[in-house]
């Protein structure tokens, strides 16, 4: 938890796939920037695959929020 101007809060980040299904979460401290935090959830994505071979963890696209630029 971190100390804002309304008190004590958290930011929950979630990265999810096209059909909305949760691939990484990363919870923060309320005063952190989100563009921080943007390199840590990316990072965390592993889509297993259907066969043999290594999981996914470079997404094609990504579509985020301003505050993430």
């Amino acid at each position: 938890m971190g100390r804002s101007r309304g008190g004590l809060t958290t930011k929950v980040h979630l990265a999810c796939d096209g059909k909305s299904r949760p691939l990484a979460i990363l919870v923060t401290p309320g005063q952190r920037h989100d563009s921080i935090c943007a390199r840590t959830l990316l990072e965390r994505i592993r889509v297993p695959r259907t066969g043999l071979g290594r999981p996914r963890c470079r997404p094609a696209h990504v579509i985020a929020d301003k505050a993430y630029s």
